[in-house]
């Protein structure tokens, strides 16, 4: 099969685990654009989060974003798909998550989270994001607060909890809503619109481009890329990865420190 896209989640997958993109990743990345293929990133950060990386990249154009939520022509701005939780749903949930957690709120392509949190980080399991928090976050007083005070639909909403059980504690309130819950874990809750998902995205940007999924490489690590991979022609699970995305990949990668990205692109995407 010649695959003619590669679907990559970012942290723990394209990053490695300062969060970084390798010199080594970024070569097979352009080698394979300028053969003519398509590389994107499908992550569950907003574009906020995502740009900086795909400056990086001479050539990458597209991004399946906020878990799905957003799929984004980063040259015409345009919105291949864009879906969205409505604000008195988002409004439910905040009132039921406010106190010691550390909430991101996706709206309009940007992201906003309280400043405190952020100087909190390492309560909240997220140290290895502050450095671009804060240079490309969004940094309020009070994120409820300020969603509360001009409520909009939002792209996504993440939760973190500095202690285990939290997490349920709210999930066990909220468990009813018309939402998706993208991934879930003992200190987190990604939350998305009904129906979002990065496989739902990914389908969008091969209709836009003309290309099959059985065409397709996606490559992940986590919950929330797990319909991807199934929907896939080739589906790859870095080492590093969840037992359960590995159970659904055809290829095990190297892991996120040993550029596992760079190595499927050499073997399975380059000419």
């Amino acid at each position: 099969m010649k695959y003619k896209l590669l679907a990559a989640d970012m942290d723990a997958t394209a990053l490695n685990s300062k969060k970084e993109l390798t010199p080594v990743t970024v070569s097979a990345m352009e080698r394979a654009i300028a053969q003519g293929k398509v590389v994107a990133f499908s992550t569950g950060r907003s574009i906020s989060l995502v740009k900086p990386y795909i400056d990086l990249v001479r050539g990458m154009r597209y991004a399946v974003t906020g878990s799905g939520a957003s799929v984004i022509d980063t040259v015409t701005c345009e919105k291949l798909l864009y879906e969205t939780i409505d604000p008195e749903t988002v409004k439910y949930i905040a009132a039921r998550a406010a106190g010691y957690v550390m909430p991101i709120f996706f709206i309009d392509d940007k992201t906003y989270s309280s400043s405190w949190c952020v100087d909190n980080c390492a309560d909240f399991g997220l140290n290895a994001y502050e450095p671009i928090y804060r240079s490309q976050m969004n940094l309020v007083d009070d994120a409820f607060a300020f969603f509360m005070s001009d409520p909009k639909p939002v792209e996504k909403l993440n939760l973190f909890f500095a202690s285990d059980g939290e997490a349920d504690a709210v999930y066990e309130q909220i468990k009813t809503l018309p939402v998706r819950f993208t991934s879930k874990t003992e200190r987190s809750l990604e939350i998305n619109a009904s129906g979002v998902s990065k496989a739902k995205g990914l389908k969008a940007l091969c209709a836009k481009l003309g290309i099959d999924m059985s065409e397709c490489i996606a490559i992940g690590d986590a919950q929330n890329d797990e319909e991807m991979l199934a929907a896939a022609g080739l589906k790859a699970a870095m080492s590093n990865g969840s037992a359960r995305v590995k159970a659904i990949a055809d290829v095990i990668a190297p892991d996120c420190d040993s550029d596992g990205v760079a190595a499927i692109i050499e073997q399975y995407l380059l000419d």
